[in-house]
């Protein structure tokens, strides 16, 4: 599982489904959740994504949610209710399949009976949903180029004193650099309708980690900007990437979203009222967000939240 959501799943074929928890003044948070995940308590970690997951605006990835309240059922020994929460997460849109079959949290399901039916009928709608992209073959590059960088960090976080896994990062980030010139030159930002929300994701964290070519971090920001308005492309990583360029122009940020190596936030803009910044962008409070990098960063071990880099 990802902090934050687990990244793929899948519809299952009939389970019983888990009862949707009731919607409260004060729902709990995805910091919550992982919170519970991290202390091994899979019931309760289930439970709060679930609620999250109801609660979230419309247009907010709920199958993400879902998809992390799966793997927590699955950890907790609840097959029925992790098939049928992932049967949830399909109706809202999940269709990683990839993810499905190689995540080691739902590897107690990998025995069901209903398992195999599952990964078909979820890589049947994979199929069908790619079918209605103007690019979907620059999707899979760039979902592949986005699992080469977030594998080389991977290695590099692990050992952090190891030269020629920082180099091997660097060349990494060179490269898709590199590449996503040449996709924004042929292309124009590669927005939802040309590639899926998790391809332009995926196209956002390269730019992100282009660290070494600010003149093209900040063409990319004025690409984002205009597209945030028609959907194309979400608040958040727009939000995230303005953070990016502030602070490595030694400007104030305005998000809250980029911390020092101190585990503090960079100076911000009016730090009185960044939450509600954060909220216009569709990000949690600054408190729920310390937490799920404090997590993150003890546990470099799994994956990385879908937008903590």
């Amino acid at each position: 599982m990802i902090l934050a959501a687990c990244g793929g799943g899948a519809p299952s074929p009939p389970a019983r489904p888990a009862p949707a928890p009731a919607v409260t003044a004060n729902p709990p948070t995805e910091a919550e959740a992982n919170a519970a995940y991290k202390a091994k308590q899979y019931g309760k970690c289930a439970r709060t994504f679930e609620a999250v997951a109801v609660a979230v605006a419309p247009g907010a990835r709920k199958d993400l949610l879902l998809y992390s309240a799966a793997c927590c059922h699955a950890l907790d020994a609840r097959p029925d209710l992790a098939l049928g929460v992932l049967e949830r997460a399909a109706a809202a849109g999940m269709r990683n399949h990839a993810e499905l079959r190689r995540d080691p949290d739902l590897a107690t399901l990998h025995g069901d009976a209903r398992w195999p039916a599952l990964i078909a009928k979820v890589e049947a709608a994979a199929i069908a949903w790619e079918q209605t992209l103007k690019e979907p073959a620059l999707r899979r590059e760039l979902l592949a180029m986005m699992k080469e960088d977030q594998d080389a960090r991977f290695e590099a976080m692990r050992d952090k004193d190891n030269k020629v896994l920082a180099e091997a990062m660097e060349a990494v980030d060179r490269r898709t650099t590199a590449r996503m010139k040449a996709i924004i030159t042929e292309h124009g930002w590669p927005g939802k309708r040309l590639v899926g929300e998790d391809g332009t994701n995926a196209a956002w964290v390269l730019v992100q980690h282009a660290d070494r070519d600010p003149a093209f971090q900040k063409l990319c920001l004025t690409k984002l900007e205009p597209l945030v308005a028609t959907g194309e492309v979400t608040a958040a990583n727009y939000g995230y990437l303005f953070d990016r360029i502030a602070v490595a122009e030694h400007r104030h940020q305005r998000y809250g979203t980029q911390f020092t190596s101190e585990g503090e936030p960079s100076p911000m803009e009016d730090p009185a009222n960044v939450d509600a910044r954060r909220k216009a962008i569709g990000l949690g409070t600054m408190a729920e967000y310390k937490v799920l990098l404090r997590a993150m960063n003890s546990r470099w071990d799994r994956r990385v939240p879908r937008q903590a880099k």
